[in-house]
């Protein structure tokens, strides 16, 4: 099964961005297949871990902050992410995609990561955010199906 994580504390303005987007796109997702499910983490990432399988692909969808330009969509296989997370600031000492790499190394996965304009106690996203919003849906949905491309091909050619 294909589980997707929206990641995030919505009471940080930009930060939310994983939590808004998987809200907004869980039916549409979810209907691409009855093989993909969409779960809301926010921050409790031990609710995640106890939702996921070995033999699940995993789909963290969260705020990143790499200082490139606000609202770009990243995306990346779990395998490559290992890289970059030295380089990932997060608002808190374990989330979900640490806690993956490190506990369940061998787990199939990717971040779809959507850069930050601004951190704030806010519950509203930043104005460039909000302007990409529809943008940014229609960029996870695109990896999101490339996703399940990739899984059904691999779950039939069996």
């Amino acid at each position: 099964m294909i589980k997707v994580f929206g990641i995030g504390n919505i009471l940080l303005g930009d930060d939310g961005i994983g939590v808004k987007v998987a809200e907004k796109l869980k039916e549409e997702i979810e209907n691409i297949s009855s093989d993909i499910n969409v779960m809301v983490g926010e921050t409790d990432y031990l609710y995640c871990l106890n939702k996921i399988e070995a033999e699940d692909v995993v789909v963290v969808i969260d705020s990143t902050y790499l200082n490139i330009n606000p609202g770009f969509v990243s995306y990346l296989s779990f395998k490559n992410c290992d890289r970059f997370c030295s380089n990932l600031i997060f608002q808190h000492e374990s989330n979900l995609l640490n806690v993956l790499l490190r506990e369940k190394p061998n787990i199939k996965g990717y971040l779809i990561g959507i850069e930050v304009s601004k951190l704030e106690f806010s519950l509203e996203l930043s104005k460039t955010l909000k302007d990409n919003f529809d943008c940014i849906c229609l960029e996870v949905i695109k990896y999101i199906k490339e996703i399940y491309t990739d899984y059904a091909r691999d779950l039939y050619s069996i």
